[in-house]
C-alpha cells in the first residue's frame, strides 16, 4: 500500500502516551489538583459582574462571542499556579492542534483556559466537546431562550444540513454525556440552528408547533434530582423530516422511564416540575374546582417526603407559558388538570389494617375528591383499590385485598394516570399534520417508540457503515420509494447518573448511556480499526480503547443477562428480590464487572460501568419490570362507569376488551403504560416488561442510527454542585477518562480514522479537476489519484491556512487524516464560493446588458431629453477619419436645448465676491495675517512684514493673488502668505 504524507506531525514516542485505560494516568496530572480558591472566587466574580444588567434566562453562557474583559486577573492567577501562558491555550480551539505531547494534562490546560474564556465549546475533530458552565437556565418556553448558539455547534448543524444536502443520507446529531453536563439545553440550541438555517426561521408554523410541544414536555418529564436541579427524565429523538431541502414537519419520539418517581421521590429530590407548576399557577376559584384548597408541597404526600424549596415566582411564569403551550396543541386545560390533582390527592389516600374484615381508609375526603375528578363513584373507587379478582382455571373468583396490595393498586393507579396523559399528550402533538407515509419508529399510545425483534446482540454485530446507502428513513416500508429526502435528528438521551438509591429505573438510564457510549466506540474507533486491518495497512499509531460490550453483555444478554434472568423472575408467580439477585450472582460470580458490594446484603448487588461503579437495590426490581395494573380498577374507569371521557379514553383498549367476554373485571392484569405490541392477535393480557420494552426501544433506535450519517457532541458538566464558572478539575478528569477523550484526540491528531470509498470520494471531490476524461483511466483508483495529485497543487495555490496531511489507499477505501479531510473541505468550499461568484458574475452582467435598451429609453424619459433616432449603421470605409465624428444634426438640437451659441466663446466665470474658509463663507473685505515679509526686494514703504496684519479687500486679476491694501495701495499678495486671523463660527460662537 502506498502512503502520502504531506507534512508528518510529530509524536511523541508511544511510552510517553498513556495508551490503556487499564495503566495509571495520574501521573500526567500530577501537578493539576485542581484551581486555588482564589482563582475560583475571582472567577466567579468577573463573571457575575460581566453578567449584571442581563436577564436570567439569557444563553450568554454558551455563547463563544461573550466579553474576555474579566480576564486577565484570573489568567494571570492561573498562570502563577501552573507557569504556562493560559492565553496560548485559549486560541486553540481543536483539540487535535496541541502542541507537544498529547496527554490529560495538555488537554485539561486548554480546556480549563477556555473555559474561563468564556468558550465552552472545543472541537476534536468532527466531535464538539462542551462544557456546562451552568450559566444558563431554563426558558419558560423551549427553543425561546437560547438564540444564539456558539460558533462549534452552529458548524455541526451547518455540516449535517450540507451533508444531506449533498449526499441525501440522513444525519443524525447525538448529544451525549453525563446526568447535568447540559445535555438538553445543547439540544435545543441546536435544533434552533437547524430551524434558522433549513426551518424557515422561528415564525414558521413547525417551529411554533414544536417549541409548544417541547414547552409541555419541559414541565411534565423533568424533575430536580441531586446533582441536577433541571433533570430531563425522558430521552428524545427528535426527527426533522426534510423534503426539496427544507424542513417540513417535526415528529419527537419521547423515552418515558422513571415511572417511580410521581409516587415515591427520594431525599433531597422533588417531584415532576409540573405538580409544583401548577400549584403557583392555579387561582383560588381553579384550586376550589379541583378540589385542592388548602393543599401545599407540604401537606401532600408525594411532594412532602423530597425538598421542599420552591421558588413561586418562577413556577408560575413557567406554568402559564405551558398553559399557552397546551391550548397551541389543541389540548383541554381543564381536562389535564383534573387527571393532574387527582394524582396528587391519591397519594393522601392510605389503607391501614381495620377492626373487621376490610381495610380502613385514612384519607375519606381524599378518595371522594378523586372519585369527582374522575366521574366515577366514590365506593366503586374504594371497591377497586381493596378487592382481587383472580382467574383461576377459567373460573373467576373473588377476594379481599390486603393493605400491601391495596397500597400498590393506588400507587399503579397514580402512574398510569399521569404517564397515560403525558403519551395522550405527545400523541397529539405528533398527529398534527401526518407526512404523507409513516414514521421509522412505530406508532403506539407512547406515540414516539421503536419497536423490533433483534435484540441488542443484533445491533451489536451489524456493522456500522461510514457513508450508509441513501434509505427511506420515513417509511416503515423500506422497499417503498416515497418523495421524501430523509430526516435530520437530534438525539438527546439518557446519560450516565446515580442516585441515593439505584432502582431499576437507574439500571435502564445507564443501560442507555452503555449502548450510546458503544455505538460511539463503535463508529469512531472500532470500525476504522476493523477497515484498517481488513485492507491491510499497519496505522502509525495504535489507539486502545475501552470496549465496553462486555458491559452490554452483562445487562442485556438474551441468555444471562440481568435483565433476561429478571424478566424470568417476574413471569414466575411466586418469586423474589433475594431470589433474583443470587441468581445474578451465581451466573456473574467471575464477571469482572458485577460485584458484590460491602457490607453484603441479600437484595444488593454492584456493577462497573464504563463511567463508574454503581451499587443497585434490587428491592422493588420485580415489582417496576413487571408494570402492572389490574382490571378491578380499569373496569371501573370504563365508559359505562366514568362520565369523564378524557380518562375513559386513557383505558380504551382495556376496558374494551374487558367488555367483549362480558361486563366486570375478569382477572386479568393490564400494563401501566402499554407498548405498542399490547393487545395484538386477540390477546388480553399484556405481554412483556419495562425492561424488555425498553430494550426493543433502544435497540430499533440504534438500528435507526445505524443507517444516518452521525454527529457527536460530548457534553461534560464543569463540577458536581451545579456552581457558575467553576471548572473542578476531578470532575472533568473523570469525564474525560470516561468519555475517552485523550483517546479520540490521539486519533484525530495523529491516526487516518476517516475513510471513504473511492466512488464516493471521486464524487465528492472532482471539483479538484479542471480537466477530466472518465475513460482516460482504468479504475476509480486512478482516478483517486488524479484528484489527490490536482489537491496537492491547488494547496499550494490556496490562501488558506496550512495543514498537515496524510493518506493511504486501500482496496476498496482511501483513508485520510482529520488534517486532510478539514483542508478538503475547507478548499472544496472554496472552489465551490469562487465558482458560484464568476457564474453570478457573467449572469448578473449578462442580464444587465440585456436590460439596458429598456433601461436607457426610462431614463431618456425620465429625464425630459428628447428622443434620438439613430441613423442607420452602414459599412465602414477603409478610409479612416482623424478625430471623433461629429453629428452636425444632433450638436444643433442640443445646443437649442441647452441654449449655447456654437459660434461664440463661452464665457468666464465670474469672480467670487467671497471666499469659504471650512464650513464658514467670510466675504470681503477682511483681515488677515502675514506668514513671510513681502516683497523680498522692495522699497521699505511697500515691505509688508511677517505677522503684520493687513486688509484684504477682494481676489486679485493674477492667479493665486488676493488684492491686500495699505496706504492707498493696493497689493496682489499671493494666496499662500495670507493667514486667516478669525474665522467667525455660527451662530456667533467663536471658533
Amino acid at each position: 500500500m502506498s502512503w502520502h504524507s504531506d507534512v508528518r506531525l510529530t509524536f511523541p514516542h508511544k511510552d510517553d502516551i498513556p495508551m490503556s485505560r487499564s495503566s495509571s494516568w495520574s501521573h500526567t496530572c500530577s501537578a493539576s489538583s485542581g484551581m486555588s480558591d482564589l482563582a475560583s472566587t475571582v472567577a466567579r466574580q468577573s463573571s457575575r459582574e460581566s453578567s449584571r444588567g442581563s436577564s436570567r434566562g439569557s444563553s450568554r453562557g454558551s455563547s463563544s462571542d461573550a466579553s474576555d474583559s474579566n480576564m486577565p486577573d484570573t489568567q494571570k492567577l492561573l498562570e502563577q499556579k501552573y507557569g504556562v501562558d493560559m492565553s496560548v491555550y485559549s486560541q486553540i480551539e481543536d483539540l487535535t492542534h496541541l502542541v507537544g505531547p498529547l496527554t490529560e494534562d495538555s488537554v485539561l490546560r486548554c480546556l480549563q483556559a477556555r473555559f474561563y474564556s468564556q468558550h465552552y465549546q472545543n472541537k476534536i475533530g468532527p466531535v464538539v466537546i462542551s462544557v456546562n458552565s451552568y450559566q444558563h437556565r431554563p426558558s419558560c418556553q423551549a427553543l425561546l431562550g437560547p438564540v444564539k448558539a456558539s460558533v462549534l455547534l452552529q458548524g455541526v448543524v451547518k455540516d449535517a444540513v450540507t451533508q444531506h444536502a449533498d449526499t441525501g443520507h440522513s444525519q443524525a446529531i447525538i448529544v451525549s454525556g453525563e446526568s447535568g453536563s447540559g445535555k438538553t439545553f445543547c439540544a435545543m440550541q441546536l435544533l434552533r440552528q437547524l430551524f434558522d438555517i433549513a426551518g424557515g426561521g422561528s415564525e414558521t408554523d413547525t417551529f411554533k408547533h414544536l417549541s409548544a410541544t417541547l414547552t409541555v414536555i419541559q414541565s411534565l418529564c423533568s424533575a430536580t434530582t441531586v446533582t441536577n436541579p433541571e433533570c430531563s427524565r425522558v430521552g428524545m429523538f427528535i426527527e426533522n423530516f426534510i423534503t426539496d431541502t427544507a424542513i417540513y414537519r417535526a415528529k419527537i419520539h419521547a423515552y418515558l422511564l422513571d415511572r417511580e418517581r410521581v409516587c415515591s421521590i427520594q431525599r433531597y429530590e422533588k417531584n415532576y416540575h409540573i405538580f409544583y407548576q401548577m400549584l403557583s399557577g392555579l387561582g383560588t376559584e381553579e384550586k376550589a374546582k379541583l378540589h385542592l384548597t388548602g393543599y401545599s408541597i407540604h401537606n401532600l404526600r408525594y411532594l412532602s417526603s423530597g425538598s421542599t424549596l420552591q421558588n413561586e415566582l418562577e413556577d408560575k411564569a413557567r406554568f402559564d407559558a405551558w398553559k399557552s403551550a397546551l391550548s397551541i396543541l389543541g389540548i383541554p386545560f381543564s381536562d389535564v388538570m383534573r387527571v393532574f390533582s387527582a394524582v396528587l390527592l391519591l397519594g393522601n389516600i392510605e389503607f391501614v389494617e381495620g377492626t373487621g374484615l376490610e381495610l380502613d381508609l385514612v384519607g375519606n375526603n381524599e378518595i371522594k375528591a378523586v372519585a369527582a375528578l374522575l366521574g366515577v363513584s366514590g365506593v366503586a373507587l374504594y371497591r377497586g383499590f381493596t378487592t382481587r379478582t383472580r382467574n383461576s382455571r377459567g373460573q373467576v373468583c373473588k377476594s379481599l385485598a390486603d393493605v400491601n396490595m391495596a397500597n400498590a393498586t393506588r400507587d399503579a393507579l397514580t402512574k398510569a394516570l399521569y404517564f397515560r396523559t403525558v403519551s395522550a399528550i405527545l400523541k397529539r402533538a405528533n398527529s398534527i399534520r401526518r407526512p404523507t407515509c409513516n414514521s421509522t419508529l412505530s406508532d403506539s399510545i407512547e406515540s414516539n417508540l421503536h419497536q423490533d425483534s433483534l435484540g441488542l446482540s443484533g445491533v451489536r454485530d451489524m456493522p456500522l457503515s461510514r457513508n450508509p446507502s441513501l434509505t427511506s428513513s420515513v417509511c416503515s416500508n423500506y422497499s417503498k420509494k416515497t418523495r421524501v429526502d430523509g430526516f435530520i435528528s437530534i438525539v438527546d438521551m439518557f446519560g450516565f447518573e446515580t442516585a441515593e438509591c439505584n432502582r431499576l429505573e437507574q439500571l435502564c438510564i445507564n443501560l442507555c448511556a452503555e449502548t450510546m457510549q458503544h455505538f460511539y466506540n463503535t463508529h469512531v474507533f472500532r470500525s476504522t480499526m476493523q477497515s484498517l486491518r481488513e485492507e491491510g495497512i499497519q496505522a502509525d499509531i495504535e489507539v486502545t480503547y475501552f470496549d465496553n460490550e462486555p458491559i452490554l453483555e452483562l445487562l442485556s444478554s438474551k441468555r444471562s443477562g440481568l435483565l433476561s434472568i429478571l424478566d424470568t423472575e417476574c413471569a414466575q408467580p411466586r418469586t423474589s428480590a433475594d431470589t433474583f439477585v443470587s441468581k445474578a450472582k451465581v451466573h456473574h460470580r467471575i464477571n469482572n464487572y458485577f460485584f458484590e458490594p460491602l457490607p453484603k446484603a441479600s437484595s444488593v448487588f454492584g456493577i462497573r460501568h464504563f463511567a463508574g461503579r454503581v451499587v443497585y437495590d434490587a428491592s422493588n426490581f420485580l415489582t417496576n419490570n413487571r408494570d402492572q395494573l389490574s382490571d378491578d380498577i380499569i373496569c371501573i374507569l370504563s365508559k359505562q362507569n366514568c362520565n369523564f371521557g378524557f380518562v375513559s379514553h386513557l383505558f380504551a383498549r382495556e376496558t374494551k376488551s374487558s367488555s367483549s367476554s362480558g361486563p366486570g373485571p375478569k382477572g386479568m392484569k393490564h400494563r401501566i403504560l402499554p407498548s405498542s405490541s399490547s393487545g395484538r392477535n386477540g390477546s388480553d393480557e399484556v405481554r412483556g416488561t419495562l425492561s424488555s420494552d425498553f430494550q426493543n426501544k433502544l435497540d430499533s433506535l440504534i438500528r435507526t442510527l445505524v443507517h444516518t450519517k452521525p454527529h457527536f457532541i460530548e457534553c461534560i458538566k464543569s463540577n458536581d454542585r451545579c456552581e457558575m464558572d467553576m471548572f473542578d478539575k476531578d470532575v472533568i478528569l473523570r469525564q474525560l477518562r470516561s468519555l475517552q477523550v485523550l483517546d479520540t484526540v490521539q486519533l484525530m491528531a495523529g491516526g487516518i480514522p476517516h475513510r471513504m470509498r473511492y466512488k464516493s470520494f471521486n464524487n465528492r471531490y472532482a471539483v479538484f479537476l479542471t480537466h477530466w476524461n472518465p475513460y482516460q483511466t482504468s479504475s476509480q483508483q486512478e482516478h483517486c489519484k488524479a484528484i489527490l495529485n490536482s489537491f496537492l497543487k491547488a494547496m499550494d495555490d490556496s490562501k488558506l491556512p496550512y495543514v498537515s496531511t496524510q493518506w493511504t489507499l486501500g482496496k476498496k477505501h482511501i483513508f485520510f487524516s482529520e488534517g486532510t479531510r478539514q483542508q478538503l473541505e475547507a478548499m472544496r468550499v472554496e472552489k465551490f464560493d469562487n465558482a458560484a461568484s464568476l457564474i453570478q458574475a457573467v449572469w448578473k452582467g449578462y442580464l444587465q446588458r440585456k436590460l439596458w435598451p429598456e433601461r436607457r429609453k426610462t431614463l431618456q424619459t425620465q429625464q425630459g431629453a428628447p428622443k434620438v433616432t439613430y441613423p442607420v449603421q452602414r459599412k465602414r470605409s477603409k478610409t479612416k477619419e482623424s478625430g471623433p465624428k461629429k453629428d452636425p444634426r444632433l450638436l444643433q438640437q442640443a445646443s437649442s436645448y441647452y441654449k449655447i451659441s456654437l459660434e461664440a466663446a463661452p464665457a468666464i466665470p465670474a469672480t467670487r465676491s467671497y471666499n469659504v474658509s471650512g464650513n464658514v463663507r467670510l466675504s470681503y473685505p477682511q483681515s488677515r495675517i502675514m506668514k513671510d515679509d513681502f516683497p523680498k526686494v522692495a522699497s521699505d514703504d511697500n515691505v509688508l512684514c511677517r505677522g503684520e496684519e493687513v486688509k484684504v479687500i477682494g481676489p486679485a486679476s493674477a492667479r493665486g493673488h488676493l488684492k491686500v491694501q495699505r496706504r492707498n495701495v493696493c497689493l496682489d499678495v499671493p494666496y499662500h502668505l495670507l493667514d486667516l486671523k478669525t474665522v467667525p463660527a455660527p451662530d456667533g460662537m467663536d471658533i
